[in-house]
């Protein structure tokens, strides 16, 4: 009878694994053509611009870090239960090697726009972290889309989207502003 039932756990299991193979590759299709950095730098009715790395960083950091920890320590709990780590993981991987080289180019064209309008770029090392925040966001953002719960990331993700780097928030979340780059 034991046998039966691990037969069908491990059908069960399967059954979960292939879906959540396709949800990532559909997430994976959606996010292929964002245009990455594109409006950074340029001024916003509809957010709190931080006109550098330097200032996004120095400026933001740690309201970034106080409501993105909270975010994803809440998403975290949650993708556990219904997923695992392991899935967790594996969309961390996915999402990096899909969006790595597409984000890393945006930036680097993002950075010859500044240096051609006579403005110093001041990345000081900081791209690679930037980097690193928007693989994190969208995966977490993918994280949401596979377990059908889309909340604080897919805000992210939007903003992302929009062709700009959402660095931190302006005001006491829920009210307030993303602030961008």
């Amino acid at each position: 009878m034991k046998l039966g039932l691990d037969v069908i756990n491990m059908k069960e299991i399967k059954m979960k694994e292939n879906l959540i193979e396709e949800k990532i590759k559909i997430y994976l299709k959606e996010i292929q053509n964002i245009c990455w950095f594109i409006h950074a730098g340029e001024n916003s009715g509809k957010y709190t611009v931080a006109v550098s790395f330097t200032e996004a960083w120095d400026d933001w950091n740690d309201r970034m870090m106080e409501l993105w920890s909270i975010k994803t320590h809440n998403i975290e709990v949650v993708a556990i239960d219904i997923i695992g780590d392991e899935s967790i993981d594996l969309i961390f991987d996915r999402v990096a090697q899909a969006s790595g080289p597409k984000i890393s180019d945006g930036l680097l064209r993002f950075q010859e726009r500044l240096e051609d309008m006579g403005l110093d770029s001041d990345g000081c090392g900081l791209e690679y972290e930037v980097m690193d925040f928007i693989k994190r966001d969208i995966a977490w953002a993918c994280i949401e889309f596979v377990i059908g719960k889309k909340d604080f990331f897919n805000e992210v993700l939007q903003v992302l989207s929009e062709g700009r780097w959402p660095c931190s928030w302006d005001g006491s979340y829920p009210e307030g502003r993303f602030v961008v780059m």
